[in-house]
């Protein structure tokens, strides 16, 4: 299906329901990652004013294991048996908490979905940064999807059960089978699918294996294959032809707004044009990675208005802007929820 045929079709069939991109104070935004609960909180009101529809919200499994590691992060020692289970739930009920706390709507289910954009109220999408809290065990998915995770992404900073990631030398080749078993029950449970920190072998396999779209939520493209000894910011990139494979395949790439990467907005909407110009409009989305980079040229949600006004200034129409600025997240989203 050609682009404009797409974004028709998109329209049509009511993929992007409630929703106003590019409009000043009507504008509705989507990000695909984001660690609110690391510094300000979650807060409705915050969230309305600055036009975010859609957040998803991500824990950090290995987060008591991560330290800085020369000039990357990583974990320096083994996790001990059930510890990244605990962790998973101690973060995911306080989240939960947090939510119910603020009155926002969780999204669980295409009902949910639909209810919140037609509302317009600002929902939290329940995510997990690493899929290594499952410790082996399926059946703990399906019951984490029972209440409401919905996005999970297979590693993060621990080689684990699940894989190999992109800034440490692979030692499994890829995804495990375990870690393949993963990316079918997430298609089977309605899970969403996200291979950022991945390594190339595990991106590749993801992709083939998955019969729903998948996200990369955050990071950047290369020409050129990425690898760990190449060090942080390079490794984590995803290879341009595994982007376009993950794109034919419905599925969308998350660019990061790195400020060691992109000086201004500016760039970083160049980036993001770039991206749209290699893989098509309706294949990209903003990871904001908001509380979990070191240096971001998007300090808060505010700024995105400004990406998207950025945007159509450089020529991309409003259906294009609307996707880049959140509906693409929306779509693939409700792909992997759909039965």
């Amino acid at each position: 299906m050609k682009r404009r045929q797409f974004i028709t079709a998109a329209g049509a069939l009511g993929l992007f329901p409630g929703l106003s991109f590019g409009q000043g104070k009507t504008a509705k935004y989507a990000d695909m990652h984001a660690h609110l609960m690391r510094r300000q909180g979650i807060s409705r009101a915050q969230l309305a004013r600055h036009g975010i529809v859609l957040v998803a919200e991500k824990v950090i499994p290995d987060g008591p294991l991560i330290r800085r590691l020369g000039n990357r992060l990583g974990v320096e020692r083994d996790a001990r048996p059930g510890e990244m289970r605990r962790s998973f739930e101690v973060q995911f009920e306080r989240l939960r908490a947090a939510i119910e706390q603020q009155a926002l709507p969780c999204i669980d289910s295409l009902a949910a979905l639909d209810k919140a954009l037609q509302e317009g109220i600002p929902a939290v999408v329940l995510a997990s940064e690493g899929a290594d809290f499952l410790e082996g065990d399926l059946g703990y998915l399906e019951r984490m999807r029972a209440v409401g995770l919905v996005h999970l992404q297979l590693v993060h900073y621990r080689i684990s059960d699940v894989g190999d990631i992109s800034t440490e030398e692979p030692r499994h080749g890829g995804l495990t089978a375990f870690g393949k078993d993963v990316v079918r029950a997430c298609n089977r449970l309605g899970i969403l699918a996200d291979v950022a920190h991945c390594t190339s072998a595990g991106v590749e396999q993801a992709i083939e294996l998955s019969m729903k779209p998948i996200v990369y939520s955050h990071g950047h493209v290369l020409a050129n294959a990425p690898a760990a000894a190449q060090g942080g910011v390079a490794a984590r990139a995803i290879h341009l032809p595994l982007a376009k494979r993950m794109a034919e395949k419905g599925g969308v790439v998350g660019i990061w707004p790195l400020g060691s990467q992109y000086a201004t907005r500016e760039v970083y909407a160049d980036a993001l044009l770039r991206t749209a110009d290699a893989v098509g409009p309706m294949h990209v989305g903003i990871g904001s990675d908001l509380n979990g980079l070191p240096s971001t040229v998007l300090p808060t949600h505010e700024e995105f208005a400004e990406v998207a006004e950025l945007l159509a200034k450089r020529g991309l129409s409003g259906a294009q802007v609307e996707g880049i600025m959140g509906g693409n997240y929306i779509r693939v989203l409700r792909e992997a929820m759909k039965p």
